[in-house]
């Protein structure tokens, strides 16, 4: 039972603050609730704490990205973690859940799925045995919360739990001043090096964060910026393999009078904000090549100050594809972590968007064929090496 009632917010504590009360009623008469706010409302940081601090604990936040595990458990002013809130990945969670049940029942009493919306295999996956588990005796007792950016997949996602009550709101944002390019990028990385120059020798002072679709291409950019030895410039990365003492780097204020530049896949708009940013810069190829991967990282300009937003999306995808229907090795990668987790023999386990059978036999009997599975579909040691989760 929830302790105490949350008290009235001060008008400048994030969104989600003004918004607790609504689901720990929820929480309290349905167990599982989908929450769907914008980035940078505090429903990655500071809910997991609230459901704490308000007899919802302990919490375990499951985040897709290791980058945003650093942040979120290192929130300034806030204990790294405690007994009450653990946050890791969506990868060490269903480990979690699908390796000892009995132990992870008495540990927690609240999970947290954040960026349902992101439609990783591991979200997917996560969602699945999430729903199984909670169906069960020993976890009925579990409190579920799944927050979600907005759109489409809330209503899904709601569904998909047995009719969970929607919480969505949005926070208030800045005005978003959106440039496009003048035409076809084809050299990305000569067009991020320049629009950097141009932003850092003609605009007002503020951080640039721009999006790039892997760590090749990162690592070209930061080269050729780093040859003009521009005055002022501090160049940071910030990618899922990084060690943790350079995920800090990127996140720690520049130098009075420096500008700082953030070179970055999509871990930097998931769950987190990047602090000081005013200028991101966008390639329009990230999150699988949507329109709401533009509009998530312009509604991320919004949460910041003032920004320009550069990008062209027209002719993507209106909203997020899962990642099973957009990569054609993914239903592959897929089954074989069905079989790492036992997933596909656990009851009640069921995908949001499940494929279709024919499918799915298809898949089982290549991967037979191809080695990754014996004649009675386990899997052979060539499988587990591939079965591995990617966050």
């Amino acid at each position: 039972m929830a302790t105490g009632v949350p008290q009235e917010p001060e008008p400048q504590a994030p969104a989600i603050s003004h918004h607790i009360g609504t689901i720990l009623y929820y929480l309290q008469n349905y167990r599982i609730v989908v929450v769907s706010a914008a980035p940078g409302s505090g429903k990655s940081t500071v809910l997991p704490r609230y459901l704490a601090n308000y007899g919802f604990g302990p919490v375990i936040c499951a985040q897709p990205r290791l980058f945003a595990v650093t942040v979120a458990s290192s929130k300034p002013g806030q204990e790294r973690e405690s007994d009450d809130v653990w946050f890791t990945t969506t990868r060490v969670l269903i480990d979690m859940l699908c390796c000892d049940r009995p132990a992870f029942a008495a540990a927690f009493r609240t999970i947290v799925v954040d960026e349902a919306h992101d439609r990783t295999l591991c979200t997917d996956l996560l969602l699945g045995v999430v729903k199984a588990a909670v169906a069960t005796e020993e976890m009925g007792h579990l409190n579920v919360v799944v927050c979600t950016a907005g759109g489409p997949e809330d209503s899904s996602l709601s569904d998909f739990f047995f009719g969970a009550p929607i919480v969505a709101f949005q926070r208030a944002v800045h005005p978003v001043a959106v440039h496009y390019s003048r035409g076809p990028m084809l050299d990305m990385v000569s067009a991020v090096v320049e629009e950097v120059t141009d932003i850092h020798r003609s605009k007002p002072p503020g951080d640039v964060l721009v999006f790039l679709p892997d760590i090749i291409r990162i690592r070209e950019a930061y080269e050729k910026l780093e040859q003009l030895d521009m005055p002022g410039l501090v160049l940071c990365l910030i990618h899922d393999n990084l060690p943790k003492e350079f995920m800090d780097h990127a996140l720690d204020p520049a130098p009075g009078g420096s500008r700082k530049v953030v070179l970055a896949t999509d871990v930097a708009e998931t769950a987190v904000l990047v602090p000081g940013i005013t200028g991101p810069a966008c390639d329009g190829l990230q999150g699988g090549g949507n329109q709401a991967g533009s509009g998530g990282r312009r509604r991320l300009c919004g949460a910041l100050p003032p920004a320009l937003h550069g990008g062209e999306y027209a002719g993507f995808q209106e909203h997020t594809v899962p990642h099973v229907k957009r990569d054609g090795g993914a239903l592959n990668k897929l089954a074989l972590m069905l079989k790492r987790h036992a997933a596909d023999g656990m009851p009640g386990f069921e995908l949001l968007d499940p494929p279709v059978a024919p499918s799915l036999e298809n898949v089982v009997a290549e991967l037979v064929t191809s080695g990754y599975l014996d004649k009675h579909g386990k899997l052979t040691e060539k499988g587990k090496r591939e079965a591995y989760d990617e966050d």
